[in-house]
């Protein structure tokens, strides 16, 4: 299982490093009439936090660093 994880990890990085390459020219919207998530039940997987955080490219202080917009 750690093995497909890891490979799973890998694909994902690889992935984002491509993406970071693509230039996109032009102004893109998202228009929603509702933009609140319905309520639902949460899920307390046990070892999700860490899991979630070892995807996260920018961490600090055990949060997750969010991108600003890049001008």
């Amino acid at each position: 299982m750690k093995k497909v994880i890891k490979e799973a990890k890998k694909i994902m990085d690889d992935f984002m490093r491509e993406l970071d390459k693509i230039k996109f020219k032009g102004d893109f919207f998202v228009r929603r009439d509702n933009n609140v998530r319905e309520e639902c039940e949460v899920n307390n997987e046990k070892g999700f936090r860490e899991r979630f955080l070892d995807n996260a490219p920018k961490i600090k202080n055990g949060f997750v660093m969010a991108e600003k917009k890049k001008w």
